[in-house]
């Protein structure tokens, strides 16, 4: 409860120095304040929601129903996904909801993922997101998928997946560089000194189950996943204000469902490109007086596999 008063205070704090200017940052001024609280934040929170958003955008699916193959045998994939925008009030999670954050900064998501096949018609599936700096943003990010069939008959394929993610999500998140130390209240609102260097800790493991249906031929394969995934998330925020550091950290952690449902068009023995709509509901309290809603992600999903050696898939 220290800490949600202490941040909402600072939140009025950011609207007076709106007015106010950044003199307390010259020098003889008043020292800044230092907030670095460690806070335990409720999940749906409107910024337990914007953590939440973001790791089920980068959840490893099956983009398929887990399919057996021989041991040694290797799969590369490139996936791609698309990130909505965010409007207005959506951006609006900083300081228990009053500050806008900007959070639009791609439009694209991409990694590299490795299938291998492992005994007993076990798959291991690796994946990682290039390292690039985008707009400020740099993600560091590896999954990795532990997959079997578990029904394969002439009209169904079912299949599970234990999937999970360790890394981050660095950047000026809080404080853009766009608008760091301009002393225009209107270009910068919450009177950022310099671009914040935050840090969002995007780890989660998920169960998920999938189905294939066989009724279009060899060819296409449909399928639908639902997963079961529970979130752990961290943002270490590193800001400077006029007026005081903020260091805060604001854990969060709970449970989300998703799902997925697509095909998958084998173009030739080698090559398989997939595609699916990802869906999550998730929970969130923008207003105190109107309780929780669901603002859920939506996002469409591709993907395209080579073989690189001798499969033994059925």
């Amino acid at each position: 409860m220290c800490a949600l008063q202490l941040r909402t205070a600072c939140a009025a704090l950011l609207a007076a120095l709106c007015i106010a200017g950044t003199a307390a940052a010259q020098p003889g001024g008043p020292s800044p304040i230092l907030l670095n609280e460690i806070e335990d934040m409720d999940f749906d929170r409107p910024e337990s929601w914007a953590m939440k958003y973001f790791t089920s955008l980068s959840m490893l699916t099956g983009l398929g129903t887990p399919t057996s193959m021989e041991p040694r045998t290797v799969h590369l994939a490139i996936e791609g996904g698309l990130v909505p925008s965010l409007s207005e009030e959506q951006r609006r999670v900083g300081f228990i909801g009053s500050k806008v954050e900007d959070l639009n900064r791609t439009n694209l998501f991409g990694r590299i993922r490795v299938t291998f096949g492992l005994p007993r018609d076990f798959t291991l599936t690796l994946a990682a997101t290039p390292p690039v700096e985008v707009d400020g943003v740099t993600p560091k990010l590896v999954n990795i998928a532990l997959g079997r069939t578990i029904l394969d008959s002439h009209s169904l394929r079912l299949g599970l997946r234990l999937h999970g993610q360790t890394g981050t999500i660095e950047g000026d998140l809080i404080c853009p560089s766009a608008i760091s130390g301009l002393a225009d209240p209107l270009l910068n609102p919450d009177a950022c000194l310099e671009p914040s260097r935050d840090e969002v800790a995007q780890d989660y493991v998920g169960l998920e189950i999938s189905a294939t249906p066989k009724i279009w031929g060899h060819s296409w394969e449909p399928h639908v996943a639902l997963s079961i995934n529970y979130l752990d998330l961290e943002f270490q925020v590193r800001a400077r204000y006029s007026a005081f550091l903020d260091r805060a950290v604001l854990r969060a952690d709970g449970y989300t469902y998703s799902i997925a449902t697509g095909v998958g068009y084998s173009v030739s023995d080698r090559l398989e490109l997939a595609g699916e709509v990802f869906y999550s509901p998730l929970e969130v309290i923008r207003n105190a007086s109107q309780g929780s809603i669901t603002d859920e992600l939506i996002n469409v999903r591709f993907l395209a596999r080579y073989r690189l050696s001798r499969s033994g898939s059925q």
